[in-house]
């Protein structure tokens, strides 16, 4: 089959109300190679959920109520500014019901099992999705718009909220379900982050994994594209939440990226580059609030010489770990002395360096996560060019 379609997942910043869901819509209509579309919860529905189930574990039936009804009443507003249609909005009432449902369940046994979560975490995706579809539907009348199940097609093992996905199965289903129509004039609005075990039962890929998702969609297809859309114009070289003066990065590869996920950054989920790395599909980064900026391509092109491009960091029981992200970094010369020297002696101790990874402990207990990437940023700015 010849590569030419495109995966596009949307974040829950990117789907949140019914303005942005417009504007993934739009998104949508100019680009024709679109084939599948991912969508994630609307944000904060997730952390909604999980506070649903905590309130009816602990019997706090008022709380319980209360966010349910916030939860109910935040995706009848966008059903209402969205036309969506009557048929749609009978199966959106179906899904409000199996919330209440499962609260109850929980509420009636004062315990939920991770297996309970995963089916109380897929609502989320599910509501979203539906309206996203209706929304499409109505926007881009000359495509037929499937809303396709995403439990039909990413099959997992049964580690309830972390499942692991069983790719061979996966691919299966999606020469069923997915390969007879990817040359006719339809799009697939899919959920990210659910699947589904072999004995029928609803699984997530861990939280923020609707990137995977993507991913692994991209793969069993054999796009050529899997883009993720989010509230920020591509991957950032630190955190855009604490480091004001940023610079968004044009071009990284897997392992740089791959690094820069699992040192702390919050733009990629881990695992994500996974699918697309072992079928050599590009990822593209953007913002959906502004889809002409440039946006990060993650392909697997590694610079040819040295560089430096980020910085990220973990905090954990252990303290403090900033980590610089670039390319061929073991081959630069007196690199560690150069940013040991420059973070400063007393404040940081080397710990680890890689082809795309150095890292440093923070020793001073003087400086907090914040501190500690300031500085960071700091001296990763000399080495911009």
């Amino acid at each position: 089959m010849e590569n030419k379609w495109v995966v596009s997942k949307f974040g829950g910043s990117s789907v949140k109300d019914a303005s942005a869901m417009l504007r993934c819509s739009q998104i949508i209509e100019n680009n024709p190679l679109i084939k599948i579309v991912v969508i994630s919860a609307t944000q904060n529905t997730t952390n909604q959920l999980e506070f649903i189930a905590r309130a009816a574990e602990v019997g706090d039936e008022e709380t319980l109520n209360n966010v349910t009804q916030e939860l109910v009443n935040k995706h009848l507003t966008i059903a209402k500014e969205l036309f969506t249609s009557p048929a749609v909005l009978n199966e959106l009432e179906a899904l409000c019901g199996e919330l209440k449902a499962i609260a109850s369940l929980i509420l009636k046994d004062r315990s939920f099992t991770p297996k309970i979560m995963d089916e109380l975490y897929s609502l989320g995706e599910r509501i979203s999705s539906l309206l996203i579809s209706d929304l499409l539907r109505l926007r881009i009348p000359n495509k037929k718009i499937i809303f396709l199940e995403a439990r039909k097609i990413i099959k997992t093992n049964s580690d309830f909220q972390k499942a692991e996905p069983q790719v061979d199965l996966i691919l299966k289903n999606s020469k069923s379900e997915i390969y007879p129509y990817l040359n006719e004039n339809i799009i697939f609005v899919t959920q990210g982050f659910i699947g589904e075990d072999l004995l029928g039962n609803t699984t997530t890929l861990g939280r923020e994994g609707s990137d995977y998702s993507a991913a692994l969609f991209g793969e069993a297809m054999n796009a050529n594209l899997v883009e993720i859309w989010t509230d920020v114009p591509g991957v950032a070289s630190a955190d855009p939440r604490i480091i004001e003066n940023v610079k968004f990065i044009n071009e990284l590869s897997y392992d740089e990226a791959t690094a820069l996920a699992t040192l702390g950054a919050k733009i990629l989920f881990p695992t994500t580059l996974k699918p697309t790395k072992r079928k050599n599909i590009p990822v593209f980064v953007g913002s959906s609030l502004n889809p002409n900026l440039k946006g990060t391509l993650i392909t697997s092109e590694l610079n040819s010489g040295f560089s430096l491009k980020a910085v990220s960091q973990l905090v954990g029981p252990e303290g403090i770990l900033v980590s610089f992200i670039g390319s061929h970094l073991d081959e630069k010369e007196n690199l560690i002395n150069i940013l040991q020297k420059d973070l400063g002696d007393n404040l940081f101790e080397f710990t680890d360096l890689t082809a795309v990874s150095i890292s440093f402990r923070v020793i001073s207990p003087k400086i907090d996560k914040i501190e500690s990437l300031k500085i960071a940023h700091n001296v990763l700015e000399k080495f911009f060019t």
